[in-house]
Order: C-alpha cells, then structure tokens, then sequence
C-alpha cells in the first residue's frame, strides 16, 4: 500500500471523488520539501493513527476501533479553500521554476517532479470546487 496526502472535503459536492486527487506522489516529498511542507499545516490527524502511535492501540489488534469508541479526540479541524489555494498555488510555481527541488528535497529515483505537479494541480482544482460551494477542506495522510 503506498502512502498518500489527499484532500477531504467537509460536504460532498458532485463531481468529486477522493480519488481525483490521491497525492501518492506528494506524500513522498511533502514532510521533506522546504515550500510543500506548508501543506501540512492543513492536515487533520486522524484519530486512530493518533492512539497507533501513542500505543493506545496495536496495530494487529481486533477490537482496537471498539477500545477507542469513548474517547472524545474532537472535531477535525477544517480549513477555506482560498487559504489552501494560496499555498497549492505557492507550492505548484515552487516546482515548476525548480523541478530539481524535488530530487533535492529526498531521495527518491522513482519520483518524478512532473508526478507531484500533477498531484498539487489535482488538489488545485478540488479546492477550486471546494470554493465554488462553499465548503471547507483537510488533508489527510496515510
């Protein structure tokens, strides 16, 4: 399973699927890459990868979803389009002007800067959709 960095939308909206964006190739250079890493700032952690780490629950355990059913870990937190868009867009003129900052940033030979152009213009255009009705956004890693 590969990691990915995609885009939750908080209404769905017609014409979107979790799929057109899937930031396989962005989740293996975001942490490391000096502009991407701003994306970050809108990620919403997931809950039971929270519990994963601190060892509230094993990852082999059966009834681990059941153990975390009391637990009040808040909302998730939610973020205005415009605001991503500023950073996506950001991140995309980062890349285009100097796709050796990909290679720069982690090695990886199987990474390809026009990989992850692709993925941030995917993320792009669901934020732009994201806006045009008024809905908010998170990423999400995994």
């Amino acid at each position: 399973m590969s990691a990915s960095f995609y885009l939750v939308l908080e209404q769905p909206v017609a014409g979107f699927e979790s799929s057109d964006a899937p930031g396989t190739a962005l989740a293996r250079v975001v942490e490391a890459h000096p502009t991407l890493a701003a994306l970050t700032d809108f990620v919403s952690v997931d809950p039971t990868q929270i519990a994963l780490a601190v060892g509230m629950v094993y990852p082999y355990e059966e009834d681990g979803a059941e153990d975390l059913q009391d637990i009040d870990f808040g909302p998730p937190e939610w973020y205005e389009p415009a605001l991503g868009l500023v950073v996506v867009r950001r991140a995309l003129d980062a890349v285009r002007a100097e796709p050796g900052s990909i290679a720069a940033a982690i090695y990886d030979p199987g990474l390809r800067p026009e990989d992850v152009i692709a993925d941030l213009e995917a993320i792009e255009r669901v934020l732009l959709l994201a806006q045009q009705h008024e809905t908010r956004f998170h990423f999400m890693q995994g």
